[in-house]
């Protein structure tokens, strides 16, 4: 029987979802522009996008492997593969969310501190030193020598503040969201063929071709970003994808 078209509609849909939040153009703007596009690219950066979903095609892909469809009875394993699936990649969306919430309000801290004990002790050349080698991290490291250190002098010349307790806001809660929903998106379209195409080998070809599909897509990206060899990094995101799903798939139940 021949996989309905509504299905194939919603598996394409999603991938293009993915793809216009990892930065391919011309998307639709139905799709680009939807909410939960919105959501996730007004709070994440590019690179976050691109890891994110790495990890989680990476995670549902290595599920799928391990509880081998094929070997340990179709139907059966089927009945628990969603369940599976969706519990790692929103635990793990879920754990990488909180950690980046409360991992930035920590380093938020840090640096709130730092900038006070300059103030404090104006000084001290190592707090200053500490302080330029936060901002190499920022934009900040496009400027030259001279003019960082005139940003960290304006720093230093503020007033020591008190330090108050450090609670995630409303911005918080859409880093949250935004990461947890993209672990979220990211099982349906490696999942959904798995339930929508008939017998267990055609299925799990399929569920592995979309999960390469989308590795050499974010190689391919990434490479563009960083101003490498697209060709070369699309091939080797493409085998990296390969190898960890015939691993997992080998050593599967």
């Amino acid at each position: 029987m021949a996989v309905p078209l509504i299905w194939i509609a919603i598996i394409l849909i999603i991938l293009a979802l993915i793809a216009s939040l990892i930065g391919v153009r011309h998307i639709p703007a139905i799709i680009s522009k939807s909410r939960i596009a919105k959501l996730i690219l007004q709070n994440t950066t590019l690179g976050d996008r691109l890891s994110e979903i790495f990890y989680g095609i990476m995670m549902v892909s290595v599920v799928i492997g391990i509880i081998n469809v094929v070997e340990s009875g179709y139907v059966h394993v089927k009945n628990v593969l969603l369940i599976v699936a969706f519990g790692v990649n929103i635990s793990w969306g879920i754990i990488d969310g909180a950690t980046a919430v409360y991992g930035g309000l920590v380093d938020k801290a840090g640096e709130d501190r730092l900038v006070n004990s300059l103030r404090t002790d104006k000084e001290n050349q190592a707090y200053k030193e500490e302080i330029e080698d936060i901002l190499q991290s920022t934009i900040i490291r496009r400027l030259n020598e001279e003019d960082r250190s005139k940003v960290v002098d304006m720093i230093q010349a503020g007033t020591p503040e008190k330090v108050g307790k450090y609670s995630a806001s409303i911005d918080d809660l859409k880093l949250f969201l935004a990461i947890l929903l993209m672990d979220f998106i990211t099982v349906f379209p490696v999942i959904i063929p798995i339930y929508v195409v008939d017998g267990a080998r055609s299925a799990v070809f399929w569920s592995h071709f979309i999960a390469v599909l989308l590795f050499i897509m974010i190689g391919t990206l990434w490479a563009r970003y960083l101003n490498k060899n697209m060709l070369l990094a699309g091939v080797a995101m493409g085998i990296l994808g390969i190898g960890v799903i015939a691993f997992s798939f080998y050593f599967g139940w």
